[in-house]
């Protein structure tokens, strides 16, 4: 009896396992049959309404399996379950994105990607160029020569490589338009995916370390500086406007459900000690974002300390003394206090007009300090006149000695020819008779 009993108990075993066997191999075939649906769909989708509809789809295929996530990420291997609705939604994402390209801009989703690749070569090019320059630029500090043209090299890199960055955003930013306000959730998502994908944040803020680093350990004079500013303002200027649209971007962007390995514009759980913790796509950018504005604020920093101290230094160097500056205003006060103490005190201006002024302060330093940033076109020329009028002054009193010395001479002569013509004539001398 007990035999039999058991033998009802281990039959009842198997059977049960065998229909549950059954039961998780239908349930694995009926997820991967709707998602291989979904996924066909998406591939002969025409419009972007059927891809819209599509979503929903997915949203559902998402919430019917999601009970049985344990079973899934064993049955799916190497995939995760989360990682396999992830993977479908970023397909669903960027055909809605190759098929509004095509039908409102005329653009291929493959031309676009042809040439961000091309881009982003050229970048990665110059960047390994850039190594190579800053080892040059160590290595030709003995030679003033070479070290000028090292640091002509070098600069043109860094250059290049701005243009470049915001070349690779233009690419990426243009197809949809100037107002991101008009454009899709699902395509600031593909413009997200794209973001991530080129390694814009990243690249902008090692671009921007390169421009200090730069700053930092190059010998420059007055005539490189008028570039350098114009570069840093136009880089600036551009981060501004593309800071702008990758927080729009990002602050759109789905979360990716629990479990993912997705990365960049995506929200992503992080599980630290069985707390799972939310990143949103909003919150990285903000912080990569600040990474960026602390850098320029230091390249703005050095390049400040950089003009100023060396526009002191010429001062220094030809022994005139002049109160400490280091903007604008304090420089423009501090000549104007230097002219007037001059002025008053009857020396002889030429050292600073002509030595410092006309062959330093003119000829290499002008550009840079026109710009409106540091000093400005008006005030400079203000300025100019200013120390022209102190040369002018002692340039018309020598002029003015001259006049009246050639007076005298021209007097002495005078009376001497007059003083000759009036003399009276001696009467002949008597002969004998």
């Amino acid at each position: 009896m007990n035999r039999l009993f058991l033998l009802a108990l281990l039959g009842a075993t198997l059977c049960a396992a065998a229909t549950a066997q059954r039961s998780d191999f239908a349930l694995k075939s009926d997820f991967e049959d709707r998602y291989r649906q979904i996924s066909s769909h998406l591939d002969s989708a025409e419009t972007t309404q059927e891809i819209e509809s599509l979503k929903g789809e997915i949203v559902k295929l998402e919430t019917d399996y999601a009970p049985h996530q344990q079973f899934l990420d064993r049955a799916l291997y190497p995939l995760t379950f989360t990682e396999s609705i992830a993977k479908l939604r970023s397909l669903q994402v960027l055909t809605y994105d190759r098929v509004y390209l095509i039908r409102t801009q005329g653009v291929k989703l493959s031309e676009l990607e042809a040439r961000l690749n091309s881009l982003t070569t050229r970048l990665d090019s110059l960047t390994a160029q850039r190594d190579q320059l800053f080892g040059e630029l160590q290595e030709s500090r003995k030679s003033l020569t070479a070290l000028r043209e090292a640091v002509k090299r070098l600069s043109a890199n860094l250059a290049a490589k701005d243009r470049l960055i915001f070349a690779i955003a233009d690419t990426i930013f243009l197809p949809y338009g100037k107002d991101l306000h008009q454009v899709a959730d699902l395509q600031k998502e593909a413009i997200g995916q794209r973001l991530e994908k080129t390694n814009v944040l990243t690249r902008v803020y090692e671009i921007a370390a390169d421009n200090v680093k730069f700053l930092d350990v190059t010998q420059l004079q007055g005539k490189d500086y008028g570039n350098l500013i114009e570069q840093y303002q136009a880089f600036t200027a551009r981060w501004a406007g593309l800071k702008e649209k990758i927080t729009d971007v990002a602050a759109t962007s789905a979360m990716v459900p629990t479990g993912s390995t997705g990365k960049g514009s995506a929200k992503t759980p992080v599980a630290r000690g069985g707390v799972k913790e939310i990143r949103t796509a909003s919150a990285t950018a903000t912080v990569e974002a600040a990474h960026v504005d602390s850098v320029l604020a230091e390249w703005h920093a050095r390049l400040n300390t950089g003009f100023w101290g060396g526009l002191q230094k010429e001062f220094t160097t030809a022994g005139i003394t002049v109160a400490a500056f280091n903007d604008g205003p304090s420089f423009s006060s501090s000549v104007r206090q230097y002219v007037a103490a001059l002025a008053a005190s009857k020396q002889d201006p030429q050292p600073f007009v002509e030595t410092l002024w006309k062959q330093k302060i003119d000829k290499e330093w002008r550009e840079g300090l026109s710009k409106d940033a540091m000093l400005g076109r008006t005030e400079y020329a203000a300025l100019d006149k200013l120390v022209s009028e102190l040369s002018r002054e002692t340039i018309d009193m020598t002029f003015m000695a001259y006049i009246a010395g050639i007076l005298v001479i021209a007097a002495l002569i005078w009376l001497m020819v007059f003083r000759k013509r009036k003399r009276p004539e001696q009467p002949p001398p008597a002969t004998a008779v």
